[in-house]
């Protein structure tokens, strides 16, 4: 996730100061950077940190990433912060980012990599439910793992329904946990849940023992939307307004009003747009909802933190 940072910086014309500890993520950086035709001579590696930088990105594993930004923030002056998420896997640390963003004055600077919002068809969803009164959204899937895929789909559910903070009201955890790539001392969480907003309802069943793809719907008064991403394949149906048919009728004079293939733009083109200032992404204190939303529902299923998701 790192390099598709930089790429996206490389483009938007930024010299990158790189920090990792792995000896062999240089060589890889100015790969991937060749293979995309970007200067190798835009990257320096371990250089110290000037007086002050323009935006800074901070895309390590979530156990290192407060030490980090705590230890940027003391040294270096900045414009805009990126933070990926999820930001920690421990929730004591959820408000000290806030805290300490405040405390240097740059809390409305600070924003998180909640990147589906700007998807074009989420943003077409989010319009669709603002005209109903009531709408329901339904996930099905496997193994993505509740803190580093499923927070997406939480803050997403919230994108919908308007910001409005949900109730936990059911939360079961999958059995066994969903292991990492990234090494024996990560895992994360499956399981099923239900959330309750004054407009919205989220029903989740995210199975750690399954491989099945995820199957978004959501679902107002007179549409239905179902999305697969796993095909990135779309589709509307809206009940036609001249429709004199009874409910009963279900999907009776409905037409299809959208259709095909997901427009998602490419992590390396977000970070281009929001490094030179043409996207928004949600700013720390907004993004601090959807992680605490996380937090319910690991605690309601039975979990403890702090947790171990990367």
């Amino acid at each position: 996730m790192g390099r598709r940072h930089l790429k996206g910086l490389a483009r938007a014309g930024f010299n990158v100061i790189a920090h990792d500890p792995d000896p062999e993520a240089l060589a890889a950086a100015r790969s991937d950077l060749a293979q995309s035709g970007l200067p190798e001579s835009c990257l320096c590696f371990d250089q110290a940190l000037p007086e002050s930088v323009d935006v800074a990105i901070f895309s390590e594993t979530t156990t290192a990433r407060f030490g980090n930004f705590r230890n940027f923030l003391s040294r270096t002056r900045v414009s805009r912060v990126l933070l990926e998420k999820p930001i920690t896997a421990n929730p004591d640390e959820h408000e000290m980012f806030l805290d300490l963003a405040r405390t240097y004055g740059i809390a409305e600077q600070i924003q998180v990599n909640f990147i589906r919002r700007t998807w074009p068809h989420v943003q077409y969803l989010a319009d669709m439910c603002s005209q109903e009164r009531r709408f329901a959204m339904t996930l099905n899937g496997g193994a993505i793992g509740l803190g580093c895929m499923g927070i997406h789909y939480l803050d997403t559910f919230l994108c919908l329904s308007g910001e409005e903070m949900p109730a936990v009201r059911w939360a079961t955890l999958s059995a066994e946990t969903v292991k990492s790539g990234r090494g024996p001392q990560f895992e994360d969480f499956g399981g099923d849940f239900v959330l309750e907003g004054p407009r919205g309802r989220l029903l989740a069943s995210l199975s750690a023992g399954s491989s099945a793809n995820v199957v978004m719907t959501v679902r107002g008064e007179h549409f239905m939307a179902q999305v697969d991403y796993n095909e990135m394949q779309w589709k509307i149906s809206r009940r036609k307004a001249d429709s004199t048919m009874p409910f009963y009728r279900y999907g009776a004079d409905y037409e299809i009003v959208e259709q095909g293939r997901l427009e998602i733009p490419a992590m390396d083109a977000v970070t281009e747009g929001w490094a030179l200032g043409r996207i928004d992404l949600p700013v720390l204190e907004q993004a601090l909802v959807t992680h605490r939303l996380l937090d319910e529902i690991l605690r309601a299923g039975g979990a403890h933190p702090p947790y171990r998701f990367t």
